[in-house]
């Protein structure tokens, strides 16, 4: 079994937060002690119920205080790099992972979640990409269902391969099944073909915030044993 993974997207707000906290719900339920880390998030506080942190705590039911689970948290919706810089704030690659390597031994499985893509700027010389390449698991990319998608999915899996980065797949996420484009029957066939990397699934769309539906939708659509092994 993987030690865990990286989950990253195609771009903001394609919904890293819904896969990554279904997959760690999914996970309890199979009996796996897993751990959430979101090492920068900006646009809320981590008490809020709507957060990142507090969502992928609550569905994880990892024990540690919302302050390890995401150590560097900013109000402004930007990227963080910006974020910090506004509050005064210079966060160094090497203080990211200090938090890491006190966290990555607590748990059996590790679900790391990115902010944005993997080129948003985190510091003042470092990126997204440079957090996954540094913790060093397998990533997990998270893209939107429609048309564009592709190119923004080659992309990110380019730029991805040039780091180094091992790929697990790809996650289609939010289809709205009863309005399907020809667009979106066929962009995942499309980008196995041109990246050679696995689509693992597709996810509809869920208008439901019930945690155990969200994680009764994703194990639907996606086998877990994909993600594991």
């Amino acid at each position: 079994m993987r030690k865990g993974l990286f989950v990253t997207g195609t771009d903001t707000d394609v919904g890293k937060t819904f896969v990554t906290s279904a997959i760690a719900g999914a996970l309890r339920k199979m009996g796996i002690d897993v751990g959430v880390f979101k090492p920068m998030q900006s646009g809320t506080r981590r008490e809020d119920p709507n957060s990142d942190a507090f969502i992928l705590k609550a569905t994880s039911e990892d024990s540690s205080p919302l302050e390890d689970i995401a150590p560097f948290t900013f109000e402004e919706p930007l990227a963080p790099y910006v974020a910090a810089k506004r509050q005064g704030l210079d966060i160094s690659l090497e203080e990211v992972l200090q938090v890491w390597r006190r966290r990555e031994k607590e748990h059996e499985f590790f679900l790391v979640e990115g902010a944005g893509g993997l080129a948003v700027p985190l510091g003042r010389s470092y990126l997204v990409s440079d957090v996954a390449k540094a913790i060093g698991l397998p990533l997990l990319i998270v893209a939107r269902p429609d048309l564009g998608t592709v190119n923004h999915t080659l992309l990110t899996i380019q730029f991805a391969k040039s780091m180094g980065l091992e790929i697990v797949g790809v996650i289609v996420n939010g289809l709205m099944e009863e309005q399907q484009s020809v667009a979106e029957q066929t962009n995942p066939a499309l980008i196995e073909e041109f990246s050679g990397i696995p689509v693992l699934g597709v996810i509809p769309r869920v208008y439901q915030k019930d945690f155990e539906w969200i994680i009764r939708m994703l194990c639907d659509h996606i086998s877990m044993n994909k993600i594991l092994l």
